[in-house]
């Protein structure tokens, strides 16, 4: 196991005391209970029919959370950069099998934990809790803001509000990619694109 650079521990610090205040004694918990991981660009952390039974946080690159349909088509549920979680949510609160595919797009780093192993030393910790619950509000929040785009926002400002959201990691993602994600087609994306390009002439 490969411990955390000073710079990944003091930014994931930052992260999980911004969700919920964390003391001493219990931030050394957290660090205890993860482990470091390496993924390759096109290597997977999740995939369908796998025990949903870890959740991660990414220290480092750019994860894809999308499903995979009869026919072969694939549907872009997310994207994740640094120090955001990652899982097959739903998966692990339903204690099923996970039907997600995490794919790394590129070289990335994650800290993982084991959902048991978190459960069983929050048993004991207020603190753990109060960080366990704080995830799954996060989780639920980004839910509702996806859904709120789709219902009240145009294709044009789903792309544009994306865009703002990964600035600096946008260029990594495929574009047909960003289409599944934003619920149109590589065509019509291609067509926002090049409105945006003019209108920014």
């Amino acid at each position: 196991m490969t411990a955390l650079s000073e710079p990944e521990e003091r930014a994931l610090k930052e992260r999980l005391t911004a969700l919920a205040p964390l003391s001493p004694r219990t931030w050394r918990t957290v660090l205890s209970l993860g482990s470091r991981e390496s993924l390759g660009k096109g290597s997977f952390f999740s995939q369908p029919g796998q025990p949903a039974t870890r959740f991660a946080v990414v220290l480092k690159g750019l994860l894809r959370h999308y499903y995979v349909d009869s026919r072969g088509r694939e549907s872009v549920k997310a994207f994740r950069g640094p120090m955001e979680l990652s899982a097959p949510y739903a998966e692990i609160l339903q204690r099923r099998a996970s039907r997600t595919f995490i794919e790394a797009l590129t070289a990335s780093e994650l800290f993982i934990f084991e959902v048991a192993d978190v459960d069983a030393a929050a048993e004991d910790s207020l603190e753990l809790q109060r960080l366990v619950r704080r995830f799954v509000e996060v989780q639920f929040v980004n839910k509702e803001q996806r859904e709120y785009e789709f219902l009240m926002l145009s294709a044009e400002q789903r792309y544009r509000q994306f865009c703002a959201s990964l600035p600096q990691l946008v260029q990594h993602i495929p574009q047909h990619q960003i289409a599944s994600y934003i619920g149109i087609t590589p065509v019509a994306l291609s067509r926002i694109r090049r409105r945006a390009v003019r209108g920014g002439r």
